[in-house]
C-alpha cells in the first residue's frame, strides 16, 4: 500500500470526523475576539468577522480530505449544544437585567464554555477541555476584579490555541 493510501486509511477512521471544522470555527472566532480586545474601539466588526470567518471556515472544512462520516449522535450533539447555548444565553440575559456589561459578558462567556463541554460529543474531548477552561476563566472574571480585557484575551487565546490543535493535529483522543 502506498504511503498516501495508508494515510488516508488512517484518517478515515477518526472517532470525531467534525474535529477540523470545529477547529476552523474556533480559529476564526478566537482571532476575531482577540482583535476585538486589541482594537476595542472597533470591537463589533471584529466579533462579527470572527463569527463569519468561523462559520464559513467550518463549512468549507468539508472540502478537506474526509475524516469519516459523523454519526447521528455526533450531529445531534452538535445541534443540541447550540440549542443549549441559545437557551442559556436567553436565561442569562433575562436574569442579568440591570447588571453592568462586564457581568453580562462574563456570564455569556461562561455559557459558551458550557456549550463547548457538551459539544464534546461532536468534536471530541479537546473541545470539552476548552469548555472547562473557558468556564473557569469566566468564573474567575466574575469573582476577581481584574480588568475585563484580561479575561477576554485569555478566552480568545484559549479558543485560538485549541482551534489550531483541532485543525492541524486533530488528535484522535476519546473520552474512554
Amino acid at each position: 500500500m502506498s504511503p498516501l493510501l495508508a494515510l488516508l486509511a488512517d484518517v478515515a477512521d477518526h472517532p470525531y470526523p467534525l474535529i477540523r471544522g470545529g477547529g476552523l470555527f474556533l480559529l476564526g472566532v478566537g482571532t476575531g475576539f482577540l482583535l476585538s480586545w486589541i482594537f476595542a474601539k472597533y470591537w463589533l466588526p471584529f466579533v462579527i468577522g470572527g463569527f463569519v470567518a468561523g462559520f464559513v471556515g467550518s463549512g468549507l472544512s468539508a472540502l478537506l480530505p474526509s475524516l469519516g462520516t459523523p454519526s447521528f449522535a455526533q450531529i445531534a450533539g452538535l445541534v443540541g449544544s447550540f440549542l443549549l447555548e441559545m437557551g442559556l444565553i436567553f436565561l442569562v440575559l433575562s436574569r442579568t437585567k440591570g447588571a453592568d456589561d462586564r457581568t453580562i459578558l462574563l456570564w455569556i462567556l461562561l455559557v459558551v464554555g458550557a456549550h463547548f463541554v457538551t459539544m464534546g460529543l461532536a468534536h471530541g474531548p479537546l473541545i470539552s477541555i476548552l469548555g472547562v477552561l473557558t468556564m473557569a476563566n469566566a468564573y474567575a472574571g466574575l469573582k476577581l476584579k481584574a480588568a475585563l480585557p484580561v479575561f477576554g484575551v485569555i478566552d480568545a487565546l484559549l479558543k485560538f490555541g485549541f482551534g489550531a490543535v483541532m485543525l492541524f493535529a486533530y488528535p484522535a483522543l476519546t473520552f474512554s
